[in-house]
């Protein structure tokens, strides 16, 4: 029987209770699915977010430069909101301090930028939107000056502010850089018109001392009795002042090349007995019209030194020559070579007018003459300087002891040898007679002087034969007709170069093989280079050496 308590309302009741129960039950449940959710999605924002932070933070202490925000209100101040650790590095800021605020760095700009730093907020902000770029100069405590590089940007916030994004970095080492590449670009620019310049001057002034000096040599070969003894007088002094003009564009020309560092060295054994003999018979006609007798008896058999052979002896010459222009008549020359360990010392010492400590203490500065421009001496004063450069680069030392009134004495260090030198293979100038065959020689030249004084050369062996052409097309032209022995071939030829010309020979197979010889007043290295590169067997300068043309031309001939 059933309860009598349980009636009909009393079960929907309960019915409806259990329903709402279920609800609740299920509401609950969809929040706690709700939460762990939002938990979830809680914990991957914290880990984004604290990614990010690692991110900044790695930014801050690893990036070259410092990265910041600052806010400008309208009207207002610029206010720090963000920057980077590294800018107590950048900076030479004590950051507990000064709490890295944005003021405390002004402390370090150079004076002279101050004003321009301090207008850089009011400059972004009225460059909104667009990147602005900066450089400016700080005086840090331990780095000194220091070159500072920046770019910023301004964008507008919600609430009407100014934000400035930047970024600022040292660049002093690019600065330096590009400091040192502009400065180098000038100075090859200057040393590239210096150069040009000295091969113009070279070739302008060489071209008539090639006449000058040429003509007065044959001349003096002449033995006819055209000539009296008063003649060959006056023609020796036009030769000797051609060859001092010469003495003097060699000086400033191989001081060019030194400073360019462009002269080729052959360093290896030298004889000292042997050089110094050649450099005495090169002054000995001054030594002898001064009136100075040369004492060489303190030459040293088998002293052998580490150097150039040609150069060596310009030092020698050069040092003898200095001895007897600053000696009196009657005056005396001592040189003298030993071997001094894993050192060859030479000594060139003078009776002359020796030196003041002022004098010496300028001796070696490029034209300057020592306050003797008017006692009558002929010098450029950069001779003393070609033999110290020189010495230099043979591995080796100069010093100098003079008194006023009594003499100077140079005295050299060069490396020793502990060999003897090489033999010589020079072929000796002969009288004609070893050389005898017929040959046939084309000179290439657009320079009627320069012609005529090559044809008297030539004449002096009967049995070669000159061919000429005037231009670089006509010696094309005669060498494909008449292929010649040898060619002569100056470097400036009006319509192409003697290197354009030797391209043109080589590749024509009629042509091809020519042996030829540079004679040009063109002394520059890089030009005497460039025709070795191209084939030329030798390259002879003007003014010409007759003896010395002589003797290439027969070597060449020889085979």
């Amino acid at each position: 029987m059933d309860d009598p308590a349980e009636t009909p309302a009393t079960a929907d009741s309960v019915a409806q209770l259990r329903a709402e129960l279920a609800r609740v039950q299920a509401e609950l449940a969809d929040l706690q699915a709700r939460k762990a959710c939002d938990d979830e999605l809680i914990a991957r924002l914290e880990r984004r977010l604290h990614a990010r932070e690692g991110l900044l933070t790695g930014l801050s202490k690893h990036v070259p430069g410092v990265l910041f925000k600052v806010v400008v209100p309208p009207g207002g101040e610029a206010q720090l909101h963000y920057i980077s650790e590294r800018a107590a590095e950048l900076y030479e800021l004590d950051a507990q301090a000064t709490g890295l605020n944005w003021s405390a760095h002004y402390d370090r700009i150079h004076p002279d930028d101050v004003d321009m730093v301090k207008r850089l907020s009011s400059m972004v902000a009225e460059s909104e939107g667009r990147l602005l770029k900066y450089e400016y100069r700080v005086v840090l405590p331990k780095k000194g000056l220091r070159w500072l590089s920046g770019q910023s940007i301004a964008l507008k916030e919600a609430n009407g502010d100014t934000a400035w994004y930047g970024y600022t970095a040292d660049i002093t080492e690019q600065k330096l850089y590009a400091e040192a590449l502009i400065a180098a670009q000038t100075a090859e620019q200057a040393n590239q018109a210096k150069s040009e310049f000295l091969s113009r001057m070279s070739h302008e002034l060489r071209t008539p001392l090639n006449a000058i000096i040429g003509f007065a040599q044959l001349l003096q070969m002449d033995r006819s009795s055209v000539f009296s003894d008063e003649h060959r007088r006056r023609v020796n002094i036009i030769e000797k002042a051609g060859q001092h003009l010469l003495s003097m564009l060699g000086d400033v020309l191989d001081l060019s090349r030194i400073e360019a560092g462009d002269l080729p060295l052959n360093i290896n054994a030298q004889d000292l007995d042997l050089l110094a003999d050649d450099a005495i018979n090169m002054v000995a006609s001054q030594a002898r019209l001064s009136q100075i007798r040369i004492d060489a008896h303190g030459v040293g058999s088998h002293v052998y030194a580490l150097a150039d052979r040609v150069r060596l002896r310009q030092i020698l010459v050069n040092l003898l020559s200095n001895a007897i222009k600053y000696n009196r008549a009657g005056g005396q020359v001592f040189l003298r070579a030993r071997r001094s360990g894993e050192q060859v010392v030479i000594e060139v010492q003078d009776t002359g007018i020796g030196m003041s400590p002022d004098q010496l203490r300028q001796l070696f500065q490029p034209f300057n003459r020592l306050g003797v421009e008017q006692s009558g001496i002929e010098g450029t004063g950069i001779g003393l300087v070609i033999v110290r450069k020189l010495v230099t680069l043979m591995g080796g030392n100069i010093e100098v002891d003079s008194q006023a009134g009594q003499g100077s004495c140079f005295r050299i260090h060069l490396p020793a040898a502990d060999h003897d030198p090489e033999p010589s293979d020079q072929v000796p100038l002969s009288d004609g007679d070893l050389f005898a065959r017929p040959a046939t020689i084309l000179y290439a030249e657009d320079n009627e002087v320069n012609v005529a004084l090559v044809h008297q050369v030539i004449k002096l062996r009967p049995h070669w034969r000159l061919l000429v052409a005037m231009n670089g097309k006509r010696a094309l032209e005669v060498a494909r007709r008449n292929r010649p022995d040898l060619m002569l071939i100056d470097m400036h030829l009006g319509d192409m170069s003697g290197l354009d010309l030797a391209q043109a020979l080589d590749s024509e197979p009629a042509t091809q093989g020519i042996p030829r010889v540079a004679l040009s007043a063109d002394a520059m290295p890089d030009r005497i280079h460039a025709a070795r590169n191209q084939g030329f067997r030798a390259y002879l300068t003007k003014p010409l050496d007759v003896m010395a043309l002589l003797r290439c031309l027969e070597e060449q001939l020889s085979g």
